[in-house]
């Protein structure tokens, strides 16, 4: 067992142990719960109706009648504690004709984007998620929108097409039980007249001057070993290989030595966000055929982007035409890298072990 397969045995252990000791007895109420929902533009009061939409372009989604003591059996034991009300997600997306969890219908069913999809959830509930010895609350604060007591919320969610379709989806917003649980009577759906073409809110990709895989196996053990994933935002993205990419935004190159500055964050996260770190704006600094790259990551193994301090990462050697290429301001590929000893914080070292991904550079 590798260092990061026992750091995340050790986090689900505590965490279980948290579980197992969260005190949650919904109070008993002969309230008539009956959720709704009804989506209108991003002013709030306009209608959805058949409206076009496009990626980018917001919907405010306003729920009635959502019993904010339900979902409190059933469900994943983290990040919401058995017996904790795991409330509701609130998401758009295209979901199979037989998307319901109630019905036996597979996560497969439903595709989202995770950013995109917001948490339901009472501010008593929220407070009653563990936020020690492993802040749970954080990860669902991310998402949190809140339920008041008469069962009512109101969330915006900026439209993003998911990566991967079900057969024959259908375009709506949806809501049902949050974090495996299972309630038919919050499973709803509003259609929404949804093109994935590119429309005036519309963000234009940023462009990849950074091109690096971190390590051969760096997109394969987050994705497969920890059933996680990696995000990209302000300037950074994921392609389909999982090389990180971020946008040029400095460059003080001048007879061979200088730097260059990128802009961008790049998230890699366990299953059920355990861990959670991020790598963000890398700056290269050049010496001849010698350059280090840094980059700012997680001061802890789970606040992400939440603090962040500089690390140098990797030593960069390039081949004399490379040098010479890259002091021209041309594109250079295959820079060899080799990890630096010290990397933080320790989930982020224990996929440093190996060998480094050489390196990309494009202006």
């Amino acid at each position: 067992m590798n260092k990061l397969s026992r750091l995340i045995v050790t986090l689900v252990s505590g965490l279980m142990a948290v579980a197992l000791t969260a005190v949650a007895v919904a109070p008993a109420t002969a309230k008539p719960w009956k959720p709704a929902i009804t989506v209108y533009l991003a002013d709030g009061v306009t209608p959805v109706g058949t409206t076009v939409l496009h990626p980018g372009d917001v919907v405010v989604v306003k729920g009635t009648g959502f019993d904010p003591n339900a979902n409190t059996s059933g469900g994943f034991p983290v990040p919401v504690p058995p017996g904790v009300p795991h409330g509701t997600f609130v998401t758009f997306g295209a979901f199979s004709p037989n998307w319901r969890p109630s019905q036996g219908a597979p996560e497969s069913s439903r595709t989202t984007v995770r950013a995109q999809t917001k948490w339901a959830l009472s501010r008593d509930a929220l407070n009653r998620v563990p936020n020690v010895p492993f802040d749970m609350r954080r990860t669902v604060r991310q998402q949190w929108t809140p339920v008041s007591r008469a069962g009512e919320f109101t969330a915006r969610i900026s439209l993003a097409t998911p990566k991967e379709l079900p057969a024959n989806g259908r375009w709506g917003i949806y809501t049902f039980g949050a974090a495996d649980a299972v309630n038919a009577a919050q499973e709803l759906r509003v259609p929404l007249n949804y093109s994935t073409e590119n429309g005036p809110n519309t963000p234009t990709p940023a462009p990849k001057n950074l091109i690096w895989a971190y390590s051969p196996s760096f997109a394969d053990t987050v994705k497969n070993t920890t059933s996680g994933g990696l995000s990209g935002s302000d300037g950074a993205a994921i392609d389909s290989n999982g090389r990180m990419s971020f946008k040029l935004v400095g460059n003080s190159l001048s007879n061979g030595k200088g730097q260059l500055r990128y802009q961008g964050t790049v998230v890699a996260f366990t299953k059920f966000h355990l861990l959670e770190i991020a790598l963000a704006d890398p700056v290269i600094t050049v010496n001849g055929t010698r350059a280090v790259l840094s980059m700012r990551t997680s001061t802890t193994d789970q606040n992400g982007n939440d603090v962040l301090r500089r690390v140098n990462i990797a030593d960069l050697t390039l081949t004399a035409a490379q040098a010479a290429r890259l002091a021209k301001g041309e594109d250079v590929s295959g820079i060899a890298a080799a990890f630096r000893q010290g990397i933080t914080p320790t989930s982020l070292a224990a996929l440093s072990l190996g060998n480094a991904a050489p390196v990309t550079l494009d202006f």
